[in-house]
């Protein structure tokens, strides 16, 4: 069995770009400065996962006000398109550097503006799931995302396919029903 690279996942994503309409960057709490060893570093890891998908699971409720149930009943149709990566999840003498995460979105309501969904998201970001103030989202007019979100598995390529990996399989999801009605 080969690793995989960040060609491989630049592959799997670029298919589902002409469906991303908002880029997240969102910030955690978490220095890596202050991992004292790989384990603290990878609990890191892991609790930065646990609160992006706890974050795109409020989220995706906050979308639908009047049927919060919607993204989660019938999620092939409601719930939103989502790339996500992990970087700086590794150890850095930068005491400011954060571990943050890389969120595509798209299959959003198309009453929503770019005000809209950073409020809802800095919502379920900092106060929910409670991580960072530093988020940052824009709208997606077609840029580099894929290759700007995969950097650290193209100058790392372990960082590509092994347990710490800046690809966060978990949080990502495919909306197929809704992406195939275009």
């Amino acid at each position: 069995m080969r690793n995989y690279t960040a060609h491989d996942i630049e592959a799997m994503y670029r298919p589902f770009e002409k469906h991303i309409t908002h880029v997240i960057v969102a910030h955690t709490k978490l220095r890596p400065y202050n991992a004292k060893n790989e384990v603290q570093l990878e609990n890191m890891l892991l609790e930065t996962r646990k609160a992006c998908t706890y974050a795109l699971n409020c989220f995706s409720k906050m979308l639908y006000p009047s049927a919060t149930n919607k993204p989660f009943r019938q999620p092939h149709k409601y719930r939103p398109l989502t790339l996500v990566t992990t970087e700086g999840a590794r150890w850095t003498a930068d005491r400011a550097q954060t571990i943050h995460v890389n969120i595509a979105l798209g299959n959003l309501p198309h009453v929503l503006t770019t005000q809209d969904i950073e409020t809802l998201f800095r919502h379920t970001w900092h106060d929910m799931a409670r991580q960072g103030t530093d988020i940052k989202v824009i709208e997606h007019h077609g840029s580099n995302w894929v290759g700007y979100s995969l950097k650290e598995a193209q100058q790392q390529p372990s960082r590509a396919w092994n347990t710490n990996s800046n690809w966060d399989v978990g949080n990502c999801w495919i909306p197929t029903a809704a992406l195939n009605a275009d």
